[in-house]
């Protein structure tokens, strides 16, 4: 796994996302700095049309990106587009949760205003529907093009990689190791020792509702711990490691990998049974940088795109043989899928979730 605290399990590859239509971007007309490619049904181009994106891309110099991930993943991408793309600086921006929708929905009715041109969202249904309304870009370029067909949403959203979910715990605070989520129910980690994440994204509702599910009567229980909500993975973890709570039932590989690396008295367990999602990337239909975030998109889709997704063991690819590629074929998980989930059934489960933990 990736640091010696974690323990010793790895999860399977899973190749089974479902296979959207294509609906996107056709190449016509010459490509100049400040365009948008008109629309297509494939995402393989000649290699003649690549650089043509490639060169405006380059005109256009930037590419802001509203993404999601830890922050030490999105530093790793950041760094490695960079070096990769001479002439295009890439501009990420941490945006969680329901924000980042609110902020792109926002954008698109001002398309005067500077804004995102691609999204990296772990909330794939919001970014499914767009894909629907026409909302976004088909990925274009060698790496999409070679992208596996199964790991596409609605033919334009490339879905970057699978990540457990995790738990960790303050290892000078609890002696009784925390090994899977029945042990957050222990009598000395009620009121306020252990914490979680509030609704503050749809993904975590559906780590709740998949925790609804393998446990039956579960988060009653759970809430009458008195669990600490915080506003993110990161702020939760961040706790566990100064002690202001004991544990943490929600976190990310990459989240614990930093505080590993400063030191922090923290043990991250990935439990079993597990669960795990995937981030969609996709670029907006109103960018002002469209050629720029064709080439990020294709980046990410390419193996040196996802060795820097992927850290050292902290997430699985979707492509074979990527060096520090999470190996998930011997932990019981279930990958979430966004298409099993209708708004009626979150909104309910939500009203649910706040009558129990009183958190609004």
């Amino acid at each position: 796994m990736t640091t010696n605290t974690m323990t010793k399990q790895h999860s399977f590859k899973r190749r089974a996302f479902v296979l959207g239509t294509a609906l996107g971007l056709a190449f016509g007309g010459a490509l100049s700095a400040g365009s948008a490619v008109a629309q297509a049904h494939s995402r393989n181009v000649s290699a003649a049309e690549w650089n043509k994106i490639v060169e405006a891309a380059r005109k256009e110099g930037k590419v802001v990106v509203y993404a999601t991930m830890a922050p030490p993943v999105h530093d790793r991408i950041v760094a490695a587009f960079n070096a990769a793309n001479p002439g295009i600086k890439m501009e990420l921006v941490r945006v969680v949760g329901a924000a980042m929708t609110t902020k792109f929905e926002q954008e698109r009715l001002n398309p005067g205003a500077e804004g995102g041109d691609m999204m990296i969202t772990a909330d794939v249904r919001w970014a499914m529907d767009a894909a629907t309304k026409g909302w976004l870009r088909t990925p274009v370029g060698p790496a999409a093009a070679a992208w596996p067909e199964s790991n596409i949403k609605r033919g334009q959203i490339a879905m970057l990689g699978i990540n457990p979910w995790i738990i960790n715990y303050n290892t000078n605070l609890v002696k009784t190791p925390i090994n899977n989520y029945e042990d957050f129910l222990r009598p000395e980690l009620a009121n306020l020792r252990i914490g979680s994440t509030a609704l503050v994204a749809e993904v975590v509702t559906w780590w709740y509702m998949w925790l609804d599910k393998t446990y039956p009567g579960y988060l009653e229980k759970l809430a009458k711990q008195n669990v600490r909500m915080y506003a993110s993975s990161v702020a939760a973890s961040a706790s566990t490691a100064s002690g202001e709570i004991h544990a943490n039932a929600f976190s990310v590989i990459p989240i614990d990998t930093a505080l590993h690396a400063q030191k922090a008295p923290i043990r991250s367990v990935v439990p079993n049974p597990a669960s795990g999602f995937s981030y969609g990337g996709a670029v907006v239909s109103w960018a002002k940088n469209p050629n720029a975030g064709l080439v990020a998109l294709n980046y990410l889709m390419s193996v040196p795109g996802q060795t820097a997704i992927v850290g050292k063991e902290e997430g699985a690819s979707p492509l074979p043989n990527v060096p520090g590629s999470l190996d998930t074929r011997k932990l019981k998980m279930e990958l979430i899928d966004p298409e099993t989930f209708s708004g009626e059934s979150i909104k309910a489960f939500e009203a649910r979730w706040n009558a129990l933990f009183k958190a609004r």
